[in-house]
């Protein structure tokens, strides 16, 4: 039953990179000739006048129209990328009633700035206007129109004449005003929220809408996707069980946003301080998880700029073992090579590699909070999110001395 469920839940017939295809193919049949290069972590196009075109609210679009109509809704969003070109920028009052807010994982946007990165170089100025959310999110500003939503990564634009804060303000405030009740219990006091318009997690950002689900205790929820946000009771041990499963099925079959659960402080949202074991557990593989998946974007990124400038630098895997066979718990693990220039992802253990003239190897392994502090002169922190660390030579072994390997 709880499989059906979710197969219900997230079933999606045609995948994105699937729709991508359809859509470009459509927009250079439209006699669109400048570049266009998809972004996966985004899910957007990066077109030739050098924006953005969000595909969320088209993709969306496309699913829910019935066949014959299709092609319609594809064509409408074709027609609103090729006006992006000479559309003219609008006054505040204009805009005003189209701000949103919208959440975003902060690993996504790093990868925004590695694309950026590729084509400008690292020493070419690069900024996120943000207000920082959870551990792993943030909230940003955006702008809202019937074919798409444009983030505006910059904040607002400068001749607006309000800060972002104010902006914010104003977005959370018309979101309000276009959020009905639109609560689904999927599970026995579990609630998913079903608005669909692009906007269902950004309304973590309104406590009364949660308060009035009919939860047991105080809000708890999660947003483990761009379009799933979950709720129930700090007093519902079995519907927070159950929220966490069910965001291991959402950031498998969506984009990636938070792994942590949250609650409300004086309307304030603030981290859930999770006490059975075996939640946390759970809790920690599902971040395990997100970031394994941020890590390999982030090396195939930082693959590309380090080819393409000409360096030869190794990025580390970020690789996830289990416990053992009958427990679930995970741990992370990375390896740094003697004699090999490195990036190293933050992991909970490190394997350190010694090359022998034989051509075998040494390895010994380590926690990573005990092997860092006696060697924190040869790891100088990275500017990439999730964080990595470049390797300045390799531990020698007075240093390793007064530490234990793991069996």
């Amino acid at each position: 039953m709880f499989g059906t469920l979710l197969g219900k839940l997230f079933n999606r017939p045609l995948t994105e990179e699937g729709f991508v295809r359809q859509f470009i193919q459509a927009v250079r049949q439209a006699g669109y000739h400048d570049t266009l290069e998809y972004v996966p972590e985004e899910f957007r196009l990066l077109h030739g006048n050098g924006g953005y075109f969000n595909l969320h609210n088209a993709f969306r679009d496309y699913q829910r129209a019935d066949k014959p109509k299709r092609t319609a809704v594809l064509n409408g969003y074709v027609a609103t990328l090729l006006s992006t070109k000479d559309k003219a920028p609008q006054t505040f009052e204009q805009v005003r009633p189209t701000l949103r807010p919208v959440i975003r994982n902060l690993g996504m946007l790093d990868e925004v700035r590695l694309h950026h990165v590729r084509s400008e170089g690292w020493g070419a100025p690069y900024t996120v206007t943000q207000r920082p959310l959870g551990k792993d999110c943030v909230m940003l500003l955006a702008v809202d129109s019937p074919e798409s939503t444009a983030t505006l990564t910059k904040g607002p634009e400068e001749g607006w004449g309000v800060t972002l804060d104010e902006a914010l303000a104003i977005a959370v405030q018309n979101l309000r005003e276009t959020t009905p009740e639109a609560f689904e219990e999927i599970i026995p006091g579990l609630y998913l929220g079903r608005w669909g318009d692009g906007y269902d997690i950004s309304r973590v950002l309104l406590p009364d809408v949660l308060q009035r689900a009919p939860i047991k205790g105080r809000p708890v929820f999660m947003i483990p996707s761009n379009d799933v946000l979950m709720v129930t009771g700090d007093k519902d041990e079995p519907g927070i069980g159950q929220m966490v499963e069910v965001a291991f099925k959402a950031m498998e079959n969506g984009r990636a946003v938070s792994s942590q659960i949250y609650t409300y402080q004086d309307q304030h949202i603030v981290p859930f301080q999770a006490q059975d074991e075996a939640l946390k557990a759970r809790l920690a593989t599902l971040e395990h998880l997100l970031l394994q998946g941020t890590y390999h974007t982030q090396k195939e990124l930082l693959d590309k700029i380090h080819e393409e400038q000409q360096q030869d630098v190794f990025v580390a895997s970020y690789m996830l073992y289990q416990q053992s066979e009958n427990d679930g718990r995970t741990f992370s693990m990375c390896s740094w090579t003697q004699g090999v220039d490195s990036l190293l992802p933050k992991t909970d253990r490190v394997v350190l590699v010694e090359p022998q003239a034989d051509g075998g190897a040494r390895t010994q392994v380590f926690e990573w909070n005990e092997l860092a502090p006696h060697v924190g002169a040869l790891l100088t922190p990275a500017d990439v999110y999730p964080p990595r660390y470049r390797t300045a030579g390799f531990p020698g072994s007075e240093q390793l001395k007064a530490l234990t390997p793991l069996g």
